[in-house]
């Protein structure tokens, strides 16, 4: 059985990428495929997870994936330490980034670039669809294709088959960096290759161990998104402890730009927008609680002076 397992943010569209992936594999005769999701009451932005399970058997387990062959991360902030932990021996992560990172089972896809070229905004979701297709023999681009048609929406075909064959490419240029990479590496340097289905060259199947669930508190200091992409459970009155990392772009005033009309004050569906009582001379009248803020973006749009900008969050960390 081949497991993927899927964490992203309410929105992303990471049940539909799991979904697509399931319904692409079980077109041909034989192939059995399951998808569901994992995520709680939260709005839009919150961490969640998918899963997608392939196998030419019928499928009767219908537990969570713990550890799987792909792990897929459609927004980057969501990986932390401890990500090799949900990866089986030989598996691959994919991950929507532009980060270089220095473990070769790490492969970065500039999904959101991807996507916002044909799209023209950032759905990273059928990217990672096209990857697969790339690396998983159980999966071909032609049954991706014929799941966009079936499932998606008319108007959604085209464009989003031509991110599938973006990714494709993308995906192809990689792999030919790690061979030219792999060709003037050191024997002991050598990274695993990417081969189909999980890197793994064996067809015997390896049970892993699965480990102790863990029910992460969000009454902590600690706000690192990653900690809280692995479950949906979490004690009552989380909403009152920050934004728990629900927070992907944030929110940037321009003080030369800002007039002080109030229509973020307004339209915050949060009420993280408040009013500076004495702004400094080069500061906003005002400004945003950025411990709450989810970052959908209303403010922005509400502003009629282009004073808000919307900006990556590892952007703003790198700031």
């Amino acid at each position: 059985m081949i497991e993927i397992l899927w964490h992203g943010r309410g929105g992303q569209g990471a049940f539909t990428a799991a979904r697509l992936l399931g319904a692409a594999a079980s077109l041909d005769d034989g192939r059995h495929a399951l998808a569901f999701p994992s995520f709680g009451p939260e709005r839009r932005g919150a961490p969640m997870r998918a899963f997608t399970k392939l196998s030419d058997e019928p499928i009767g387990d219908r537990s969570a994936v713990a550890k799987a062959d792909y792990v897929i991360y459609l927004d980057d902030t969501l990986l932390g330490e401890g990500w090799e932990n949900e990866l089986k021996p030989g598996g691959v992560v994919l991950v929507n980034s532009v980060r270089v990172f220095d473990d070769r089972r790490i492969v970065a896809l500039d999904a959101d670039g991807i996507s916002a070229a044909v799209l023209g905004r950032s759905i990273p979701n059928t990217v990672f669809l096209g990857a697969l297709s790339a690396l998983c023999d159980r999966v071909s681009v032609e049954n991706v294709q014929e799941a966009i048609r079936q499932y998606m929406p008319a108007k959604l075909h085209a464009k989003n088959i031509a991110i599938v064959d973006a990714a494709r490419e993308a995906m192809g240029e990689v792999q030919a960096a790690r061979e030219v990479e792999g060709a003037h590496a050191a024997p002991a340097e050598s990274a695993p290759s990417l081969t189909a289905c999980g890197g793994s060259a064996q067809d015997d199947v390896v049970v892993s161990p699965r480990p102790a669930s863990r029910i992460p508190t969000l009454r902590s200091a600690d706000l690192d998104p990653s900690d809280f992409a692995h479950s949906t459970c979490f004690e009552a009155g989380c909403l009152t402890v920050k934004n728990a990392g629900w927070r992907n772009l944030r929110p940037v005033i321009d003080p030369a730009l800002c007039t002080g009309c109030l229509q973020c004050y307004l339209h915050c569906p949060d009420g993280t927008v408040y009013k500076v009582a004495d702004p400094a001379a080069e500061s906003a009248p005002v400004a945003i609680d950025l411990d709450f803020c989810k970052g959908c973006g209303i403010c922005a749009k509400a502003c009629k002076f282009n004073s808000i900008t919307m900006i990556l969050e590892s952007e703003a960390d790198a700031r």
